[in-house]
């Protein structure tokens, strides 16, 4: 009786076992790839999945958004100006299949095709359209990429240029040239400035001659504005006949009082 029970109890859990062993869960964010007896079997769908031990074997691939950065390259533009350009590749994995059977190793090709492809783009346009236009630069760089990856079942939805970094001399004179336009502009607005200064002192000054008393009213503008800024200062306000010399007082007491 005890051994009848141990041999049921011991054929359960083989059979448990191997039922358990058949069985895999397949996550939605994944495309498992199975093989049969070395044979591609196709992509097996997310959930519960029946998996023969021993006969079948899964290549899992995530589905994803997926990343790869593209470490620092020295590339060379139109110009002839070497830059050292940081890349990260945004793709997705269309077809797990193709990525498994036509590819060695998907992510380490994706990484030397995003290197090629950016040597190829930014060795074909200058460095003032690499530096200006980096989002149509980087499109470029993610179609030629695209083409590349998609025998491989592998879609490149982006492509994001990092940084750039231009060597040190040359960084120097961009910087020069930089400093000497933006000195040019202000030197034009001052002189537009002086330009428009002069033309309102012109009509303020036939506007005076006009009317007098309007330097009076200027005068004790000014007044107010010294007073308000240096309360110390002493002005003597005097008449504009006193410095006449020829029918003024200062005029008369130079002549000794004579008419």
């Amino acid at each position: 009786m005890v051994a009848t029970f141990f041999l049921i109890g011991a054929l359960s859990f083989v059979v448990v076992l191997f039922l358990g062993s058949l069985i895999r869960i397949i996550r939605q964010w994944e495309g498992a790839v199975v093989f049969r007896l070395g044979t591609y079997r196709g992509v097996l769908k997310p959930g519960l999945r029946i998996v023969f031990p021993f006969i079948d074997r899964l290549v899992r691939w995530d589905i994803r958004l997926l990343t790869n950065d593209v470490p620092g390259q020295s590339v060379v533009t139109k110009d002839n100006i070497s830059l050292s350009i940081d890349a990260v590749v945004f793709y997705r994995i269309r077809d797990p299949g193709d990525a498994v059977n036509k590819v060695t190793n998907a992510r380490a090709s994706i990484g030397l095709a995003a290197m090629g492809a950016l040597r190829d783009v930014i060795g074909s346009v200058p460095l003032d359209t690499a530096l200006q236009h980096r989002e149509e630069v980087a499109e470029r760089i993610r179609a030629n990429l695209d083409d590349a990856t998609d025998p491989w079942g592998i879609d490149v939805q982006h492509v994001e240029l990092t940084d750039m970094q231009l060597p040190h001399e040359l960084t120097r004179a961009m910087a020069k040239e930089a400093e000497a336009d933006r000195e040019a502009r202000a030197r034009v607005i001052k002189a537009s400035a002086e330009r428009e200064a002069t033309t309102k002192l012109a009509e303020a000054q036939e506007l005076f001659a006009r009317f007098p008393a309007l330097m009076e009213l200027r005068r004790l503008q000014v007044l107010a504005e010294v007073g308000a800024e240096n309360n110390a200062t002493r002005i003597m306000m005097l008449p504009d006949t006193i410095l006449e010399f020829s029918s003024g007082p200062l005029g008369e007491f130079l002549r000794g009082g004579e008419k």
